[in-house]
């Protein structure tokens, strides 16, 4: 059955690379998104973060695995690979439906969340200093200013009624946004747009991105490959199978012949 040895090699190393797919996409979240935004998001979300990447991981790592035993011939170890691989597929579906259905909630509730902690911490700009630099980073970087419009800032001790951060400004000199309130066409001076509806807009479209062109893809090479796996695991057992039938024959054939030899030297 050598083919179906060679179907299954080229089937677990297919595994890994899809696995590396799935470790990028985590990191592409995590880089972009979860570290970088970290004081504004949720726990949950690292934790969501984190399996993913350790799902890449873990798929990468089996799979190679997989394929070594395949060549072998390791029949337990192809077995335990095999298992764990099926595991992680099926969880991997599991929390895919699971987000899918869930999605409106989970973006709602990611919305609250970052509402309420961008609220905290521009109440501290200007006083903390970590608090400030992630303001201006992100106001800069994003093209936003405050949390859902720019007047949010008027409600702070730093805004005092009429004032904005510096990063807020379409160009950015010292002092270019004091007494915005006061001007009569605030749009040719500073942004206007908050930074939650901006952030969550691109978080959007790159999640829509990556479960498109990414995740869901990656999801539909899986269940085909575990369906290929089973299938060429069922010849490679008959193989196995017979290999070690062929042993032991062999094994009790030699056996016999030294006993017989050992008769006709006791005879002589």
């Amino acid at each position: 059955m050598a083919v179906a040895k060679y179907i299954a090699f080229a089937a677990f190393i297919i595994f890994a690379g899809t696995g590396i797919a799935v470790g990028y996409t985590g990191g592409s979240l995590l880089t972009a998104y979860v570290a970088y935004l970290s004081p504004w998001l949720p726990g949950w979300l690292w934790i969501a973060v984190g399996i993913i990447m350790v799902l890449g991981v873990g798929i990468t790592a089996t799979s190679t695995a997989g394929a070594i035993a395949t060549l072998a011939p390791k029949p337990k170890a192809f077995k335990t690979c095999l298992s764990l691989l099926l595991l992680m597929v099926v969880t991997e579906l599991a929390g895919t439906t699971l987000v899918y259905k869930k999605q409106h909630v989970l973006g709602q509730a990611l919305s609250s969340y970052m509402a309420h902690s961008m609220h905290v911490t521009s109440v501290d700009y200007g006083l903390n200093v970590s608090d400030t630099q992630l303001w201006d980073e992100i106001q800069m970087e994003m093209n936003c200013c405050g949390v859902v419009s720019y007047k949010d800032w008027f409600l702070t001790t730093f805004g005092n009624g009429t004032d904005v951060p510096d990063s807020c400004c379409l160009l950015v000199v010292e002092g270019c946004g004091k007494d915005v309130a006061n001007l009569a066409v605030p749009d040719d001076e500073v942004i206007t747009e908050g930074c939650l509806p901006t952030v969550l807009h691109s978080i959007g479209i790159d999640y829509h991105s990556l479960s498109r062109g990414v995740w869901l893809p990656v999801c539909a090479m899986h269940v085909a490959l575990m369906v290929l796996l089973v299938a060429t695991s069922m010849f490679l057992q008959e193989s196995y199978t017979a290999t070690n039938l062929r042993a032991y024959s062999m094994s009790s054939s030699a056996v016999d012949n030294s006993h017989k030899y050992h008769q006709l030297d006791e005879d002589c």
